[in-house]
């Protein structure tokens, strides 16, 4: 595959970027075999309805246009998948191998179909896309194989937001004309170093992450070729003003910094992408006035960190009293209820007045979300359980657990980072805490529809 390429030149080189997807910044493979398995499926399904006796009209036409549309969908996937497949190695080398023939055994049985069906013999021609159809699927198992557990397509760059202020990284002496060197910056949340390439062409510095996008090659190691990084395992070239690839097979911009030189020292910036919830100094700077210059005469009751760490305590001590009472006693029950209306009504006031203050100022409130639903889903498990069992027993630990990991972990950093907020605005999301939990808990509305779910979650 690679020598025709080579001696055709740069119509070839085009056209495999076309079939990488580097003009689309996405992979084109994964797109494009939703249509074998979709047509060719639709296509199933309609045969089935015949087997069953059941025959809607023009069922056997639109089955028939389905493969073929199936098939020509093959085609272009398998052109751009062996567009991917030469740029991998050793083992994903052989699974793509076996994946390809796989698949191409699926469209030849459904090319077989359609002749079948053509000349009139459409219960063998069923037979044959039934068995095409098998082919497929286990063909898709292989691809997503290689996709979710081996990542081939998949974004392989460091993407992390660090480092978020201007840091010296490498005296502007050391850095030679064209040839690539390798900085490391400290990502504290994530516990590892993270690599950036620095660039000086031409006398100006560029900086990009120095682990390529397309299946993780060293660009430290590569070389400048047109104002082009080229990436040394697989020759994606990134373009070292925007990162973006101007070749493949890479689809996927390197993570960019921002450069500046100080006292003969370069220091960089991350280039924060468009979306990321970083907290970066711009950012804090950015807050709500009312936030930053709070007057005199704001609310001067507790902060919102001590009224949901109050709670967190509460939470505590009703898991110590459940697990300390007798596994007979009735009580449990009741007390089990109490727990999960409590632990409803923490989701509550987080969920709807500390996190979206917060989240301003912390990153820690996507995982306190996903969090949330893991405390849910242990809960509705807890609850259907005998409160006598040996099996409810386990799960109230686990959840006791969960739910202490969840209360450490705010109160270890995202209580912390909420102190950026300033002590008069945390005072008025404690009183905003302190009065929803009294509406929580007065209000008969609210209090029956806990309790109906409680009971709903308890099967009876």
């Amino acid at each position: 595959m690679a020598r025709p390429a080579q001696i055709a030149g740069r119509p070839a080189g085009k056209l495999g970027d076309a079939l990488h997807g580097t003009w689309f910044g996405h992979p084109i493979h994964p797109m494009l075999v939703t249509i074998p398995i979709g047509t060719w499926t639709f296509a199933l399904a309609l045969d089935l309805l015949a087997v069953l006796g059941l025959r809607p009209r023009g069922a056997a036409r639109a089955a028939e246009i389905a493969l073929k549309a199936g098939a020509a969908g093959a085609v272009a996937a398998a052109a751009t998948g062996m567009a991917d497949w030469q740029h991998v190695n050793g083992r994903d080398r052989r699974v793509g191998l076996v994946h390809a023939i796989v698949n191409s055994t699926a469209l030849a049985l459904n090319l077989t179909s359609i002749v079948l069906r053509g000349r009139g013999r459409r219960n063998e021609g069923r037979l044959a896309s039934a068995a095409g159809w098998a082919c497929m699927f286990l063909g898709g198992y292989l691809g997503g194989h290689m996709v979710y557990r081996r990542r081939i397509g998949s974004d392989h760059a460091d993407r992390s937001p660090e480092p978020r202020d201007f840091t010296p990284v490498l005296p502007l002496a050391e850095l030679e004309e064209d040839r690539p060197r390798r900085v490391e910056v400290w990502d504290e949340h994530a516990r590892q170093a993270i690599g950036i390439v620095l660039v000086r062409h031409r006398g100006r510095v560029r900086a990009m992450g120095a682990r390529c996008s397309h299946l993780g090659g060293p660009l430290d190691q590569g070389w400048v070729l047109n104002g082009e990084l080229v990436c040394p395992w697989h020759g994606s070239r990134y373009d070292l003003a925007t990162g973006w690839p101007s070749s493949g097979p890479s689809t996927c911009p390197q993570p960019r910094y921002e450069v500046r030189v100080t006292g003969g020292m370069i220091e960089i910036r991350r280039e924060q992408e468009r979306g990321d919830d970083a907290v970066t100094a711009a950012r804090l700077d950015a807050k709500p006035a009312r936030q930053a210059a709070a007057g005199s005469g704001a609310p001067q009751g507790r902060k919102a960190d001590e009224v949901l760490v109050e709670h967190h305590q509460l939470l505590r001590r009703l898991f110590e009293t459940i697990r300390a009472m007798p596994a007979e006693d009735p009580q449990r029950r009741d007390l089990m209820r109490t727990l999960a209306s409590e632990l409803e009504i923490h989701e509550q006031i987080e969920d709807h007045i500390f996190y979206p203050a917060v989240q301003p100022v912390s990153e820690d409130v996507p995982v306190a979300h996903s969090e949330h639903r893991q405390l849910s889903d242990l809960l509705a498990m807890t609850l259907k359980l005998n409160t006598a069992s040996p099996e409810f027993e386990a799960h109230l630990r686990a959840l006791h657990a969960a739910v202490d990991h969840h209360a450490g972990s705010e109160e270890r950093s995202m209580f912390l980072h909420a102190q950026r907020l300033g002590d008069a605005r945390l005072r008025e999301l404690g009183q905003a805490l302190e009065t929803m939990l009294e509406e929580q808990r007065t209000s008969r509305f609210q209090s029956a529809f806990r309790d109906l779910k409680i009971r709903l979650l308890e099967g009876l």
